[in-house]
């Protein structure tokens, strides 16, 4: 029974090792980051799908021509819906968006999702700004993706998407 037992005890031990790195992050050592980056963004078709003017329900849908870290191109598409106006602050909307960005033309995928807070008439976050959304998946070979995107909209116009995937 001893030696079931300690043999157990090696067992979990080395079944659990490396599952976090110093900082005490989960499957660090799996984690990788793939970052995107693209110009300054075109004006997006607008669909004013609420009350007239800025409201509720108001979509925004962007298609941009991007670049992967590694060089390769990366298409990416977004639709932005208005969830409040005037909320938190006067002049700032609430919107949920969903990015998809396609890498080459294997199907491989990363799928973003998230709420951040805008200029109320902006298309985009604030310049020098950057927000914080889900990795909600992906295909090809980032199957099962998940983790987190930071976007940054860099001071001068351009931005960075920064996949850390777990």
């Amino acid at each position: 029974m001893r030696k079931l037992m300690a043999f157990t005890a090696v067992g979990l031990l080395v079944a659990t090792a490396g599952c976090s790195d110093d900082d005490g992050d989960e499957g660090s050592d799996t984690a990788r980051t793939v970052t995107v980056t693209h110009p300054e963004v075109q004006p997006p078709t607008v669909l004013d799908l609420g009350d007239e003017g800025p409201s509720v329900g108001d979509q925004r849908v962007f298609h941009l021509d991007a670049t992967a870290d590694d060089g390769s191109a990366v298409t990416v598409e977004f639709v932005m819906i208005t969830t409040a106006v005037d909320t938190p602050e006067v002049g700032v909307q609430t919107r949920i968006a969903t990015g998809v960005f396609s890498f080459g033309n294997e199907g491989d995928q990363l799928i973003l999702e998230g709420v951040a807070l805008y200029p109320g008439e902006g298309a985009t976050l604030k310049v020098s700004s950057s927000t914080i959304r889900s990795l909600i998946g992906g295909s090809g070979e980032y199957a099962g993706a998940s983790g987190w995107v930071e976007s940054i909209h860099h001071d001068d116009g351009t931005w960075e998407h920064v996949f850390h995937i777990e």
